[in-house]
């Protein structure tokens, strides 16, 4: 029961504090930094409020998939994501602070993989009126940043009264047929989350 309190809260810490406004329609063009991970903790589950229609590719100046279409009530069974940041949020830092974080470097972005085995772990600080762009909330309540040209990932405090825009893409399949569809209020329903 703890560990589930915990889960909640660590939950409302990640999706909470920053706040992370989706945008209805991201272009490719658009994407400043993108993850093939989902924002928070446990394995996200949706139900299509609409008739859906994916697309090739996770933007909405992609064609959509011939013949395929998710019914309305639909429960989305994905195969991929994808986390894009569209707009940052800039942070102007008050007091020096020292950050325990991972470099991913100088990137756009990040693969599954890569985020668990190609970062290096470091001590950043941040000194007053240094100037960092938050892009998106990770899990645990962890973010991504970018400081000089670099990315980062972990415990930012600054970062969580950052205002952002983020697209969340899962790919699904339906009898052979792939396709990406946007993640949203609008488009979907949340469900609890499987941990």
């Amino acid at each position: 029961m703890l560990r589930s309190i915990c889960l909640v809260f660590l939950i409302f810490l990640s999706s909470g504090l920053a706040l992370s406004e989706p945008v209805s329609s991201p272009n490719e063009s658009d994407v400043l930094f993108s993850i093939d991970l989902w924002p928070g903790e446990g394995i996200p589950r949706f139900k299509s409020k609409m008739n859906l229609q994916p697309l090739l590719r996770p933007n909405l100046d992609s064609p959509p998939v011939t013949g395929l279409e998710v019914k309305k009530g639909t429960i989305l069974n994905f195969t991929e994501t994808l986390y894009q940041t569209i707009e940052s949020g800039l942070v102007i830092i008050e007091q020096t602070q020292k950050l325990e974080v991972t470099n991913y470097g100088n990137i756009k972005y990040l693969s599954r993989d890569a985020y668990y085995s190609s970062g290096k772990q470091t001590n950043l600080t941040l000194k007053k009126g240094d100037q960092i762009n938050v892009l998106q909330n990770r899990a645990e309540g962890q973010m991504f940043f970018e400081y000089q040209g670099n990315i980062y990932a972990g415990w930012c405090k600054p970062c969580y009264s950052a205002s952002y825009k983020t697209a969340w893409w899962v790919k699904v399949t339906l009898l052979s047929k792939s396709g990406w569809v946007l993640i949203n209020e609008n488009t979907v329903e949340f469900l609890q989350r499987e941990f």
